[in-house]
């Protein structure tokens, strides 16, 4: 019960470091920020975010607790979204918010938690990739 009501709580310290991050003007310090998200709640930048989906989910298997699995699958999806949402560079902004879309899909049908948040961000990628 204690190690659930942590894990609840690392859960709002991650949403009030990405709304801080989301809050921040664009250049190096909004990158800097970004990797420490990554480093802070899921684990090395650069690893998790040059992975295939595959490669998420067998780092999420051998990684972390199964009753934090979906939960941080959802952090790592919300921040390969929110740097997707961000480039500016075609190629690499479809291929962040591609991988972004389906692990929300994924984590969509596995939680046992409605997220209207979740279900918002993964219209927001299909109406960025139509355009």
């Amino acid at each position: 019960m204690l190690e659930r009501d942590y894990f609840i709580r690392v859960l709002q310290e991650f949403e009030a470091a990405v709304q801080a991050f989301l809050e921040k003007n664009e250049g190096k310090q909004k990158d800097t920020m970004l990797k420490e998200l990554y480093h802070r709640y899921l684990g090395n930048y650069e690893l998790l975010r040059n992975m295939t989906l595959e490669e998420a989910l067998g780092y999420a298997q051998d990684n972390w607790k199964e009753e934090e699995r979906i939960e941080r699958l959802e952090m790592l999806a919300q921040l390969w979204y929110y740097e997707g949402d961000l480039m500016g560079s075609k190629p690499l902004r479809d291929l962040l918010l591609d991988k972004a879309f389906t692990l929300l899909d994924y984590v969509d049908q596995r939680s046992s938690t409605y997220s209207m948040s979740r279900k918002q961000k993964m219209i927001h990628i299909r109406q960025l990739q139509e355009n």
